[in-house]
């Protein structure tokens, strides 16, 4: 009995220097009020503590990444790239409290969503002035599944155009609502370069469009007065890259006075950077003309390549009348017989003309020659007295179509009386 109450004495003695386990410490509480918005360009985490370190991470379903940890000395504040955030995901933020090196549960940001820009295509484009450039487009339909989240930025998504020259070094930026159909870009006159690309909350995205401008100067050659049966007009067309050396059509128009609106006549074409085929404009009174080359728009290698319209300055061209036939028959006759003027004149109308004679000093009226409305004249005339003499006809201004036809007078003709 001594043995055995001395065993346990002993066994009592033993375990009394010894600690019984203790129990588990509770986790620490986990943060409050986590928020996520945006600090410029970065996403930015708040929350609320007792003064802990803290861990960060960006949680989707299936999917957990530590993003930050930030020690308890510091801020309750972390900035995040976007770049770093599963791009077409929906994303929480969780924030979790260490203490001893044991976390807390989870407290997390509400729901937020990361989209992609939706992709723009350029359709067209065109340059109607040197002053803007128009293009139409088409973006992607891209789902945003938690509309008016903490990080929806209040524009969307939204498109620039980089805008270079035309001075070297010059470069600028247009900024374009997304979703917008067609947009006015504009552009200071010369070549300019384009380039599309588009951004949302979550970054900027590549280049999807390029559209470059030339320029175009077209240049005329245009009497100051023609007949009224036709001239033949001339020009040169004067494009720089990138559609040099194509095929270019040219119109020819027309208008009686600055205040009229031009009006089409008739169209050539030119190679670029050459001359202008020569077009013939046929009959009417005076008007102002110019040359018309419309804007150029080009797909090439997915560039549009555009030049403006230009013209040149419009000139007024006079226009004569033509007479074509004015003469005696015979030109060689007696005296005291009968000889036959003859004359035609265009535009045919039926007017009142001259017959004029030089006296060695200056033209002489010597009759009326009435013209019918084919524009004939046909008179019997008795010849004067011996010699050879010269005349000429001499019509009035008139109007053809409305359009004025200046006073004329035809090459002089002779008759010899013998």
């Amino acid at each position: 009995m001594q043995k055995l109450a001395a065993t346990t004495a002993a066994a009592v003695l033993l375990t009394a220097g010894l600690s019984t386990p203790a129990q588990a410490a509770d986790p620490p509480a986990p943060p409050t009020d986590v928020q996520v918005s945006w600090a410029g360009d970065k996403v930015r985490v708040t929350w609320e503590d007792t003064g802990q370190a803290n861990m960060v991470y960006l949680t989707s379903p299936g999917y957990a990444y530590l993003a930050a940890e930030p020690p308890a000395d510091a801020p309750n504040e972390v900035l995040l790239d976007p770049r770093n955030i599963r791009d077409q995901a929906e994303m929480r933020i969780a924030v979790r409290t260490i203490v001893d090196r044991q976390e807390s549960t989870s407290a997390h940001t509400p729901l937020f969503d990361t989209h992609r820009v939706p992709k723009p295509t350029i359709l067209s484009a065109a340059s109607s002035s040197g002053s803007s450039v128009r293009m139409w487009l088409r973006q992607d339909e891209v789902t945003d599944k938690n509309p008016n989240d903490p990080l929806d930025h209040p524009a969307g998504a939204w498109l620039r155009a980089t805008i270079s020259g035309p001075a070297a070094g010059e470069q600028r930026e247009f900024l374009i609502p997304s979703g917008t159909q067609h947009a006015d870009v504009p552009v200071r006159p010369g070549a300019v370069t384009i380039k599309l690309s588009a951004s949302n909350e979550w970054g900027s995205f590549p280049v999807y469009g390029t559209v470059q401008v030339g320029t175009m100067r077209v240049s005329a050659a245009l009497p100051a007065r023609a007949s009224w049966q036709m001239f033949t007009i001339t020009g040169r067309v004067h494009m720089s890259e990138p559609t040099a050396g194509e095929a270019i059509a040219v119109a020819i128009q027309a208008r009686p006075n600055a205040a009229s609106p031009w009006k089409f006549v008739t169209g050539t074409s030119a190679q670029t950077g050459s001359t202008i085929i020569p077009a013939t404009l046929g009959a009417a009174g005076g008007q102002e003309y110019r040359l018309w080359v419309s804007e150029t728009s080009v797909l090439r290698d997915n560039t549009f390549l555009l030049t403006p319209a230009a013209s040149t300055t419009g000139k007024f061209v006079r226009r004569n009348a033509l007479i074509d036939r004015a003469e005696f028959f015979p030109t060689r006759a007696p005296a005291s017989t009968t000889v036959t003027l003859y004359v035609h004149v265009g535009p045919e109308l039926p007017m009142k003309a001259a017959l004029q004679k030089w006296d060695g000093k200056q033209w002489r009226y010597l009759r009326a020659v009435q013209l019918d409305a084919k524009g004939n004249a046909k008179i019997p005339m008795r010849t004067p007295l011996r010699g050879t003499a010269k005349y000429r006809i001499a019509t009035p201004p008139v109007k053809y179509k409305g359009l004025p036809v200046d006073a004329t007078t035809s090459l002089p003709f002779t008759l010899t009386v013998r």
